[in-house]
C-alpha cells in the first residue's frame, strides 16, 4: 500500500522526461507548453513535437490575384556562347577583298551560325573535298586553325574546278550545316580561290565567272535558309561591283 501511494503521489511521467537528453529536443518547459496549446486547439498529438507551421493562409490569399512567378531572364545564346573558331573564322572571310556580294554572303552565314547556336553535328561531305583544306586544317595546333597561314594557291583555276565539282556532290541539307566543319569550310574555300583569282597569270585560266556563279547560287541557297532574318537578296549591282573588283566588266 505504501508503494502503491507513493507512486500515486508522484508527479506523472511526460514524454520529455524519456528525451530530455536527446540533442535537437526543445526544453520540457516550452514543448509542454507547445504541445498544450495543440491539444487545446486540435485535440491531442501523437507526438511532443511542435507543430508545423501552415502555409493556408498563405495561398488562399494568392487565389483571385494577378500574381504572375518571375521568368528567369533569357540570355541570347550569340552573346555567352560563341565557340572559339567562330570570330576568327569569320573576320577572316571579312578581311577578304572580294567585294560587296561576298561580305553581304558572309553576314548571311554568321547570321545563320548564330540563329543554329553553331552546332557542331555533321559536317559537310569529306568525299570530293579540296586536298587544299586537310592539309591547311591538319596542321592546326589544339584545334586552333592558324589564319595567319594559309595555302598558296598557284592555280586558282585548277582549285575552283575542285569547289565546283565538290559542291555538286551535296545534298540539299548540307548546305545548312553549321559548326566548324559546316558551311565555313566551303566558304575558307571559296576565299582562298577568289582571293587567288584576282591576279590570273597568262598561263592559267581566268575562274572568276564560275566564283561569280557560285556566289550566286550559295545567295539562293541561303535566302532559302534565311527567309526571315532580314538579309537582302543577291543584287545586280552587288554583282557588278564584285565583276569590277575582279576586273570582269560587263
Amino acid at each position: 500500500m505504501r508503494r502503491a501511494r507513493a507512486a500515486s503521489s508522484s508527479s506523472p511521467v511526460t514524454c520529455f522526461d524519456t528525451f530530455r537528453l536527446a540533442p535537437g529536443f526543445a526544453s520540457p518547459s516550452a514543448a509542454l507548453q507547445d504541445a498544450n496549446t495543440q491539444d487545446g486547439e486540435n485535440g491531442a498529438r501523437r507526438s511532443c513535437r511542435a507543430p508545423v507551421p501552415s502555409t493556408r493562409i498563405d495561398k488562399l490569399n494568392e487565389i483571385g490575384t494577378n500574381i504572375v512567378p518571375p521568368k528567369p531572364m533569357i540570355v541570347p545564346i550569340s552573346e555567352t556562347e560563341e565557340p572559339s573558331w567562330f570570330a576568327p573564322a569569320y573576320e577572316h572571310l571579312k578581311k577578304s577583298t572580294l567585294g560587296v556580294a561576298w561580305l553581304e554572303l558572309v553576314e548571311k552565314w554568321g547570321e545563320y551560325e548564330r540563329v543554329k547556336g553553331w552546332k557542331s553535328g555533321k559536317g559537310l561531305p569529306a568525299k570530293g573535298r579540296p586536298e587544299e583544306w586537310q592539309k591547311w586544317v591538319s596542321k592546326a595546333r589544339h584545334g586552333i586553325r592558324n589564319y595567319d597561314k594559309i595555302p598558296n594557291v598557284e592555280d586558282p583555276a585548277d582549285l575552283g574546278i575542285a569547289v565546283q565539282t565538290w559542291v555538286r556532290s551535296f545534298a540539299n541539307p548540307d548546305f545548312g550545316r553549321t559548326g566548324p566543319h559546316g558551311m565555313v569550310v566551303l566558304l575558307t574555300l571559296m576565299a582562298w580561290w577568289g582571293t587567288a583569282a584576282l591576279r590570273p597569270s597568262t598561263w592559267n585560266s581566268d575562274s572568276r565567272p564560275q566564283w561569280s556563279a557560285l556566289l550566286q547560287f550559295l545567295f539562293v541557297r541561303f535566302n532559302q535558309l534565311n527567309p526571315n532574318l532580314g538579309t537582302k537578296w543577291a543584287r545586280e549591282g552587288d554583282i557588278s561591283e564584285l565583276d569590277e573588283a575582279h576586273g570582269n566588266k560587263r
